[in-house]
């Protein structure tokens, strides 16, 4: 009964709910943004259709991503991650778009409310435990966030975000090499 009440209520809120994997965490509580001293290419990248390379740099709670090609390096990094015990945010560096501000805790199957300038927006954390593959490889447990509009953002430990879907379901960015820094 419980099932069939919780069912209704993801059908009446317009979200889908897929369970976890018997073996996963249901709940994941840190390590989202990337490790210190990755070096991170998207292709199609945060900010453009293009393919663009970032060296991570980690400072307390912070995360830096800079684009050494980029016209706003070394001044300014091109996105900004901020984990700490309140949660994660994930943003372009030199500009107020957020592309994740999400509590600690994400718990497979809730809701948080995030908020913009302009409006707050129930988001559902889809999955906490799904295998996907992008350009960059296959990513075990990547937390998947679904926004009202159907737009995901997919996270995996240790590496951020691996890519991101419009309300189509269209690649909007993708993760397509990690390497470890030489």
């Amino acid at each position: 009964m419980k099932k069939m009440l919780f069912a209704i209520m993801i059908l009446l809120l317009g979200f889908s709910y897929t369970e976890p994997a018997a073996t996963a965490s249901a709940s994941v509580n840190s390590g989202l943004s990337p490790d210190d001293g990755l070096i991170l290419t998207y292709s199609p990248s945060f900010s453009e259709p293009s393919k663009e390379t970032f060296h991570v740099k980690k400072e307390d709670t912070f995360t830096y991503l800079y684009n050494k090609k980029s016209q706003h390096f070394p001044e300014l990094s091109n996105v900004v991650y901020i984990e700490d015990e309140f949660g994660l945010s994930a943003s372009l560096g030199y500009s107020d778009f957020v592309f994740v501000s999400a509590p600690n805790s994400l718990k497979q199957g809730t809701t948080f409310i995030q908020s913009d300038h302009y409006d707050d927006y129930k988001v559902l954390v889809e999955n906490t435990a799904k295998t996907i593959k992008v350009k960059a490889g296959t990513f075990n447990n990547t937390v998947i966030l679904k926004y009202p509009d159907s737009s995901r953002v997919y996270l995996a430990k240790g590496v951020g975000i691996i890519k991101t879907t419009n309300a189509a379901g269209k690649v909007t960015t993708e993760l397509a090499a990690v390497k470890a820094a030489k």
